[in-house]
Formats: C-alpha cells, sequence, structure tokens
C-alpha cells in the first residue's frame, strides 16, 4: 500500500475512533489526500467534481423518495394499525406482545425500509405496550433493537438500493434476494422468544372481544400498509416502472392514503414531514458526495487491484473470504454505521468476490446482513444507542439482554452466507440468474 493511501486511511480511522463526525471524518480525509499526494494539489478541482458527480445519479433520487413515504405512513397512524394486525396475528400465543413486536418489524419494512426509522417509530409504541404487560423494560428495549434489522432485509430496503447503485446489481433481484433471509432473522427471534417465554412465564396478549367483525375491522386498517410494497415490488419486478419511479409512486400512493382514506394529513403534519425528511436524506447525500470522491481515490490508487492480487497470493478461498468479511463487517459496525459501510465497501470487495466466483446478488444480502447486524453489535451499535434513548434504559442492560437475539442473527447470518439458494432461489425463479 502506499504511503499516501496508507496516510488517508489512518486519518479517516483517527477521526472516527476520536468520535468526529462520520460526514466530516470521510470528507477531510478525502481533501487530505490531495495536499498528502505528490502532485495532487493542482487538480483539487477534482475533489469538487468527484463530490457532486457522485450524488448525480438517478437511483440516489429512490432515497429521499422512500424516507418520505416511510414519514408519511408513519405520520398517518399506520404503525398503530400495524401493531394492531400483529397482535391479531400471534397475540394469542404466550409471550403474544413479544411476537407481535418481531411481526410489526416485518410488516413495518415494507413502509420505511431502514432499521433506525423502524426503532423510532415502532419503538415507543411496543415498548410501552410490552412494559404495561409486565415484560421487563430492557427485554422490551432488546428486543425492539433486533427485530428492526429485519426492516432492510425485507424489500423495499433503502440499503440494497445503496449497494444496487454501488454495483450495478439488479434491484429488483436484490430485492426478492432479501425477501428469505429477512423472514429468517424474523423466524430466527421468534424461536429465541419460544423459548424465553415459556422460562420466563410470559402469557399470551389476546385481542379482547375479538369478533370476525372486528378482526375484519382491523385487517382493513391495515390493509393500505401492507399493500404498499405490493405495489413496489410488483412494477419493479413486472418492468412497469424502475426503483425510483416507485419511490415516487409510493409517495403518492401514501399521500393519497393519508388525505382520502384515513382523512388525517394536513397540510401542518406535511409539511413536518418534508422537513424531516430533508434533513435526513442532506445527511445521506452528503455521505454519498464524500464517499464517493474516497472511492475514487481508492481506485487511483488501485487498491481493489493490490486487494485483488493479496488474495491470488494466499490462494483464499471463496467461504474463507466471505468469513473473514463477515468479521470485518461486524466488527465495522462498531463504529461506522450502515450506509457509509456500503459505499465504502461495496465497491471494493464486490468485483473481488464476483471474481471468485460469488454472484453478487448473494453478496449483496450477505453484507447488507452484516451491516444491519452491526447496528446491534455491542457495546457501541448505533441501534442500541437508538433503543437506549427512546426506552430509557442503560445501554449495558440492553445489551446482555440483545445477546440472545443477535446470537440467532448471526446463526442466520451463517446460514445466508454459505447457503447461497437461500438468497438466489427466488430471483431465479423469476429470471434473474
Amino acid at each position: 500500500m502506499e504511503q499516501p493511501l496508507f496516510a488517508i486511511i489512518g486519518l479517516l480511522l483517527l477521526l472516527m475512533l476520536l468520535g468526529s463526525p462520520v460526514i466530516f471524518a470521510i470528507g477531510f480525509a478525502g481533501l487530505a489526500y490531495f495536499f498528502v499526494k505528490p502532485g495532487m494539489m493542482p487538480l483539487l478541482h477534482i475533489y469538487a467534481h468527484k463530490f457532486f458527480t457522485g450524488m448525480d445519479v438517478f437511483i440516489w433520487l429512490s432515497i429521499p423518495l422512500f424516507i418520505i413515504a416511510g414519514e408519511i405512513m408513519s405520520s398517518i397512524g399506520m404503525t398503530e394499525r400495524l401493531v394492531t394486525l400483529s397482535r391479531l396475528l400471534v397475540g394469542r400465543l404466550r409471550g403474544g406482545l413479544a411476537y407481535v413486536n418481531v411481526v410489526g418489524s416485518m410488516l413495518f419494512s415494507g413502509v420505511s425500509g431502514s432499521a433506525l426509522a423502524d426503532i423510532s417509530a415502532l419503538g415507543p409504541i411496543e415498548i410501552k405496550m410490552m412494559e404495561k404487560d409486565g415484560y421487563p423494560k430492557d427485554f422490551s428495549a432488546a428486543l425492539t433493537v433486533s427485530s428492526a434489522i429485519q426492516g432492510p432485509i425485507i424489500p423495499p430496503s433503502i440499503p440494497l438500493i445503496m449497494f444496487a447503485a454501488l454495483t450495478n446489481v439488479s434491484i429488483a433481484a436484490l430485492f426478492l434476494a432479501g425477501a428469505i433471509p429477512g423472514l429468517m432473522l424474523g423466524l430466527g427471534q421468534m424461536l429465541v422468544i419460544f423459548y424465553l417465554a415459556r422460562r420466563r412465564g410470559f402469557k399470551a396478549n389476546p385481542i379482547a372481544g375479538l369478533t370476525l367483525a372486528l378482526a375484519l375491522h382491523i385487517i382493513y386498517n391495515a390493509f393500505f400498509a401492507i399493500f404498499m410494497p405490493l405495489i413496489i415490488l410488483g412494477g419493479i419486478l413486472s418492468g412497469v416502472f424502475t426503483a425510483t419511479e416507485a419511490a415516487a409512486i409510493a409517495v403518492f400512493y401514501a399521500l393519497l392514503v393519508g388525505v382520502l382514506a384515513y382523512r388525517n394529513l394536513s397540510f401542518k403534519a406535511l409539511w413536518a414531514i418534508l422537513d424531516r425528511s430533508i434533513r435526513t436524506s442532506a445527511s445521506v447525500y452528503l455521505i454519498v458526495g464524500f464517499a464517493s470522491v474516497i472511492s475514487w481515490i481508492l481506485a487511483n490508487e488501485r487498491l481493489p487491484f493490490q486487494l485483488r492480487e493479496l488474495v491470488v497470493s494466499y490462494d483464499l478461498q471463496p467461504w474463507v473470504l466471505l468469513l473473514v468479511l463477515n468479521i470485518f463487517f461486524l466488527i465495522n459496525g462498531l463504529w461506522i454505521g450502515d450506509s457509509v459501510q456500503l459505499l465504502l465497501f461495496a465497491p471494493l470487495f464486490t468485483p473481488i468476490l464476483a471474481s471468485m466466483g460469488v454472484d453478487p446478488v448473494h453478496f449483496g444480502v450477505v453484507m447488507v446482513l452484516n451491516v444491519m447486524i452491526g447496528l446491534m453489535t455491542p457495546p457501541y451499535g448505533l441501534a442500541l444507542y437508538l433503543g437506549s434513548s427512546i426506552s430509557g434504559v442503560s445501554l449495558a442492560k440492553i445489551v446482555t439482554a440483545a445477546l440472545p437475539f443477535l446470537a440467532s442473527n448471526l446463526i442466520v447470518l451463517g446460514l445466508v452466507t454459505y447457503v447461497p439458494a437461500l438468497s438466489l432461489t427466488l430471483p431465479r425463479l423469476f429470471g434473474f440468474n
């Protein structure tokens, strides 16, 4: 590795370890390259060029649009309706509200596509409901954190969209590939709940006075949220519209539901939704722009080629490299967010694994699954901090309570990594592989 590249990577790691904002760390490290590398000062304009062209990609438009759609659906009370539907489906089981937490996240994934959005929207409702029913608050918060990481695996998924944009892999294929692994995460968490419910004496929590008419009413109320991902996936898989167009349709659909069906979306609420969405999208776009500069620097220094040569020289088998990368991504989850990992490492490692015969669609699901689990990797996973913030439970207690769910998630990661059929079967059935 050349000295300038070593200095830039070292500076990036140092700034992040010191607690610098991610945007500042990536942006400053990229800028420093032009001062450290001999002869690069006259080419400083490349920094601005790569920054803006990195953001100027059509598919990136889908991210703020999906964020807006998710914010609208949350604002009009869709989260409460999905929780009620989940209670209708699994509330009668022992540990019913714990199952509701997992099923609610499965359903909400079709609305938000974001783990942190899931925790923010569903977390306060689920934790309060579980605490009222006698569940330990640390258990409720830990389960909320763990169940939320399903969201970005089950389509539509913002991280999968990012991976597709960075690697030129089919978004439709990635969406299909993420469905089974996402459901496996939920089923694994349910097995943990099944064991703990009997050991700790959790009780069922069915809906009181349930009748057929009430059940149909609950299903009707949640229908609009369930129907949205069907529109998105159906349109993309049939070729009617692209992922970006699907995101725009999702916004239009959410507006129609709020204005015409539920009639509770005011102009004031819409303005607040746009304000939150703009702030979130702006931070994402800044990271995308600065990460594009870093990606150009890595390519300019021929780091992908050097890594490929290193893999060849050590004669690493694909399964060994996947194991190393799994550990690498999980450790990075301690201090690097999911989007940053995707932006920095997806373009770097995908070509190497593809040259070794690993399907890019399979690797995309494995990587996204990795960075999502990294959000709850103790002791510093970002989702753990958010769960602590919304629940008022100390981080240490949430980490301890989350360990059984972390173990189940890691088992699913191992299965998805080494059984490619789990992620590739659906794309192949639809003719993508």
